[in-house]
């Protein structure tokens, strides 16, 4: 708490403080798809050390003239790319993790499985300091937009990563515990 000492009445009395409740960048977990070529997504999800997605973005804005006069209209909003960094361990569990969720999409001979047999559901779970849940993102309809790509160099020994593009439809933003309560006091 830190008090703004401001005097709005006159008594020479600071009533008003602030309160600083931040959200830091490290207490976020990621859930992935369960069981994909024998690999169980929980396993996985451990090795992950960034997430990156955004929500919906409207690229295109709609003009309308009306004589010298113009109007804007939002354009159709789409989602960009959400990119998933992992560590990649000695067994390769990562790369067959999602050579296989690949697979799932496209059959050896080239042909497209039903959606519905590739598309999963991704969970972010972001935490407070105490370890409740503050805010639950659900990325719905997600699948593998291309295969991993390597950077190799013998310049430094960093561990090796492993970046993952991925393809959603929607995401979903579900409140925390904590705003949930708030919502229901007031």
């Amino acid at each position: 708490m830190q008090a703004l000492n401001l005097d709005l009445y006159g008594f020479g009395a600071s009533i008003l403080t602030k309160l600083w409740r931040l959200q830091r960048t490290f207490n976020w977990q990621l859930v992935m798809p369960h069981n994909i070529n024998k690999i169980s997504g929980y396993f996985i999800s451990q090795y992950c050390q960034e997430v990156r997605f955004g929500d919906y973005n409207i690229s295109d804005i709609s003009t309308l003239r009306y004589g010298p006069e113009q109007r804007f209209y939002a354009g159709l909003p789409t989602i960009e790319t959400v990119v998933l960094t992992f560590l990649k361990p000695v067994d390769d569990s990562i790369l067959t993790y999602f050579y296989g969720w690949y697979e799932l999409m496209i059959d050896k001979q080239g042909y497209y499985y039903p959606k519905n047999h590739y598309k999963k559901d991704i969970y972010v779970s972001l935490y407070d300091r105490m370890g409740i849940q503050s805010t639950k993102f659900k990325l719905k309809g997600a699948f593998v937009k291309r295969r991993p790509s390597y950077h190799l160099s013998y310049s430094n020994d960093n561990v090796l990563m492993v970046e993952m593009e991925l393809c959603v439809d929607t995401i979903e933003v579900e409140k925390g515990l904590l705003n949930k309560l708030i919502d229901k006091i007031f």
